[in-house]
């Protein structure tokens, strides 16, 4: 096994410069030249509420060194990350716990009245725009990044590009033997942690694209953790972006992510697991399932029909539902969204027909809180 430190370029800054955009266009610029890389959103990767005791910090890294082997493994060449840290301590938090990276941190900066109107433009909790702008006033002041770029002006296309300019060839070539195959991680230990010993409720979302999976789980995920249980959440499309890959490597990433994630949880005192996608069958639940011992799955199918998936799915191709990065929908035209809602409307009859899944719901017509309301009747959630 080889102890050669591969790339990590971690993307940095105030809420609104950029840094998933850019980060994910990085990340999809080489996989397309035939490098191949990973991508993590750090905001994706310490999804836990409350709020463990030591922080997010200390969350995140920990969760990003339980995914790196798995990445490893893989084939990756080099890793982008996005996420905020603003001192050098928490910089080293993460950098102690990945001997085998060799960080490059780059600030991206905005001027502050561009990131009024950026954060603005969200529509999405204009009370915090002061916050972000005191927020990035503190950036200036930093000294943590080993480099800065401005983003002000530019496009998500041109911030990538100019990011991998003044990187100077961006990742470096690393031997042959860098990318070598580690081996697996031993199977997780089921003891530690809060709760241990009592069952803990896996509640997972499958379903057709644009079914309504990442709104519902999300939106279980707060309702769980405002009830008084420390809940986790996972989107498995967020935990296993690599480019070029195969389907296998996917399917592969993905459950051994979620298991790598689901320690970190537990030992954070988790007391339920909200997973949305990647249940393409209930074998695939099955083959998870085996690798999250003393947890107990229910999984909920997502049902919509075809008139509602192309209404969705037109409604993210114009950018509308939640921004999460790598939204593959996201400018497409009108004639490939429509070829997309009809794969996704087969996909959904053929679920139908297998059954598949422990209870199906219709979201027909039905906002994310409502069928929210009907998955929490069915949870059994620890005292």
């Amino acid at each position: 096994m080889s102890t050669d430190p591969l790339p990590l370029l971690w993307l940095t800054g105030p809420t609104g410069a950029g840094k998933s955009s850019a980060g994910w266009e990085i990340f999809d610029h080489l996989g397309r030249g035939g490098v191949k890389a990973a991508f993590l959103d750090a905001d994706q990767i310490a999804l836990c509420h409350p709020a463990p005791e030591g922080g997010t910090h200390r969350l995140r890294a920990r969760n990003l060194a339980a995914l790196w082997p798995g990445f490893r493994r893989a084939g990756m060449r080099c890793l982008v990350l996005a996420g905020f840290v603003d001192t050098p301590e928490e910089v080293g938090e993460y950098t102690a716990l990945l001997p085998g990276a060799a960080f490059t941190v780059c600030r991206l900066r905005v001027p502050h009245a561009e990131l009024r109107e950026r954060f603005l433009g969200r529509g999405w909790r204009p009370d915090l725009v002061e916050a972000a702008v005191a927020e990035a006033v503190e950036q200036d002041r930093s000294r943590y990044a080993d480099l800065c770029v401005d983003t002000g002006g530019r496009t998500v296309a041109e911030t990538a590009r100019l990011v991998l300019d003044r990187l100077g060839g961006w990742p470096p070539p690393v031997p042959a033997t860098a990318t070598a195959t580690e081996p697996a991680p031993a199977p997780a230990d089921p003891g530690g942690g809060a709760g241990a010993g009592v069952p803990v409720p896996l509640v997972w979302f499958s379903g057709a694209t644009a079914a309504g999976k990442s709104m519902v789980g999300y939106e279980v995920f707060g309702r769980v953790h405002r009830s008084g249980v420390r809940a986790a959440y996972v989107d498995l499309r967020q935990i296993a972006a690599l480019r070029p890959s195969t389907e296998e490597e996917g399917r592969r990433l993905r459950a051994h992510g979620l298991a790598a994630l689901w320690d970190g949880y537990r030992a954070a005192g988790a007391g339920c697991l909200v997973v949305s996608g990647g249940a393409d069958s209930d074998e695939t639940v099955r083959a998870c399932a085996r690798l999250l011992p003393g947890l107990t799955p229910t999984v909920f199918r997502l049902h919509a029909s075809p008139a509602t998936l192309l209404e969705r799915v037109l409604l993210r191709g114009r950018g509308g539902g939640p921004a999460l990065p790598g939204d593959e929908l996201r400018g497409l035209g009108p004639d490939a969204l429509r070829a997309v809602a009809g794969r996704a409307a087969r996909e959904a009859a053929a679920l139908d027909r297998a059954g598949a899944g422990d209870v199906r719901l219709d979201t027909d017509g039905r906002p994310p809180q409502e069928v929210a309301a009907q998955v929490m009747a069915h949870l059994r959630l620890p005292p």
